[in-house]
């Protein structure tokens, strides 16, 4: 049946499901064992721009605490500096997301490492990876890895892209948010500078470029002025504005005990009158 259309547009674009379906290998591909090799993470490997890239997830994770107090959340979790690891026979083949969320708060203590395998051990719904180093490994790896895990939404920051304090190839983006499909596909939604939304948070997820280094800050709308204050700003937000009313009731007080103080006078001075009026002798 055709696609309804108004005004020569789809009202409903679809596509037909897709998956990883491989054909025509030749005997020894089939036969090969898979390499896991090259997506080995080992205990302690380094990255470039640790400091960085903690202070963008130190700021996210406060930012993340407060948006989840406005929204009443209980039962999540979002963490950083944890492996997920999905392949049972091969622990080393894993994922190390800056940041990332999960559908319902775990049990503690928090294991070593995540294991899809094991009970309790879920793939996260939101994972964020900050590039550094070998951007374009990262580009083309980090997606494939996060849709094998399972993970649902996967954002991929360029803090380099998103300074843009020098000429870069035309691939490099600061933003980019690949989303599961209900077919099981892995589909790029979003690449660019602009504020994207993340559905795990039901928010926007915007770079600011306020300081020496760009941040990644959530905003309540698309417009990018409607932030969520990151947990320190709400106190201080709140203390600042403890402080004007209390100002404010004080300048009030002034105000009130001066006005007493100026009816009191005008009483004396009518009583003053008074007296003077009765003190004096008829004509």
């Amino acid at each position: 049946m055709a696609s309804p259309k108004r005004f020569g547009f789809l009202l409903n674009p679809r596509r037909a499901p897709r998956a990883l379906v491989l054909r025509d290998l030749s005997p020894d591909e089939a036969s090969a064992v898979i390499d896991w090799s090259g997506w080995y993470l080992p205990d302690g490997a380094e990255r470039p721009g640790r400091a960085e890239r903690a202070e963008v997830v130190r700021l996210l994770l406060s930012v993340l605490a407060q948006l989840a107090r406005e929204r009443g959340w209980t039962d999540w979790y979002a963490g950083g500096d944890h492996p997920f690891a999905w392949v049972r026979g091969e622990p080393l083949v894993r994922v190390l997301p800056d940041l990332y969320v999960l559908d319902h708060r775990p049990v503690p203590p928090l294991p070593r490492q995540w294991q899809t395998w094991l009970d309790g051990h879920r793939p996260p719904r939101f994972a964020l990876e900050i590039v550094t180093g070998d951007w374009r490994r990262v580009y083309e790896e980090a997606p494939a890895k996060y849709w094998q895990l399972g993970c649902f939404e996967l954002l991929l920051f360029d803090p380099e892209a998103a300074a843009a304090r020098a000429p870069l190839p035309e691939e490099r983006v600061p933003l980019q948010l690949y989303r599961r499909e209900p077919d099981g596909t892995f589909l790029r939604v979003h690449t660019g500078a602009d504020p994207v939304r993340v559905e795990a948070l039901d928010a926007h997820l915007v770079v600011l470029k306020d300081g020496p280094h760009p941040a990644l800050r959530v905003a309540r709308t698309c417009r990018a002025t409607d932030l969520v204050p990151a947990a320190e700003e709400a106190l201080r937000a709140e203390g600042e504005a403890r402080a004007v009313e209390l100002r404010a009731r004080a300048a009030e007080q002034r105000a009130r005990a001066a006005a007493e103080q100026r009816v009191r006078e005008l009483e004396a001075r009518v009583r003053d009158l008074e007296a003077r009026a009765a003190r004096r002798p008829p004509p």
